[in-house]
């Protein structure tokens, strides 16, 4: 009897403490070191940034002089900026100033996150990755590919270029 109840007591707080660990590490978020340009009519932007890549949000970081001078955060709805270029607005709204408002809302993630765009349209695999060709004539001409770890989007009917190139 004495040996019940010395286990229970012990038993109980093994059980107690235990609840609050978990099995398995958290996992963070993707995070890779790239150098980035971003060109559009409205801003130019060429150094070196991260991109994290976790569920439900995507970030990008360009930086200059070890200063952040451009931070989005993408999420399902939105695009945020901290850097006072704009706070919070909708991707279509994103779209319609700083890119093209023909752009499906998802285009701008999709491109950093190296997925195929507008649907997977024209879409050819390609040994390390694919690539798109996609026109519209007079709204879009883009040619967009994501091979061996490096992204190139380039409409050269609204003058964007976007280029994430993977530091090894």
């Amino acid at each position: 009897m004495k040996f019940f109840y010395k286990t229970i007591p012990f038993a109980l707080s093994v059980l107690l403490f235990s609840g609050c660990m978990t099995t398995q590490p958290t996992v963070p978020e993707a995070q890779k070191s790239t150098f980035i340009v971003m060109k559009t009519p409205v801003f130019r932007y060429a150094d070196q940034g991260f991109v994290y890549k976790g569920a439900g949000v995507t970030k990008v970081e360009i930086y200059s002089s070890g200063i952040a001078v451009m931070k989005l955060e993408i999420t399902a709805n939105k695009v945020c900026n901290g850097n006072g270029l704009f706070s919070c607005m909708s991707k279509a709204e994103f779209n319609k100033r700083y890119l093209s408002a023909s752009y499906p809302e998802d285009t701008f993630e999709r491109i950093f996150r190296g997925e195929q765009i507008f649907g997977g349209a024209n879409r050819a695999a390609k040994a390390g990755g694919f690539e798109q060709a996609i026109l519209k004539s007079g709204v879009y001409d883009i040619h967009y590919s994501t091979l061996n770890g490096n992204i190139v989007f380039r409409d050269t009917l609204s003058n964007i270029l976007i280029k994430v190139k993977e530091n090894r």
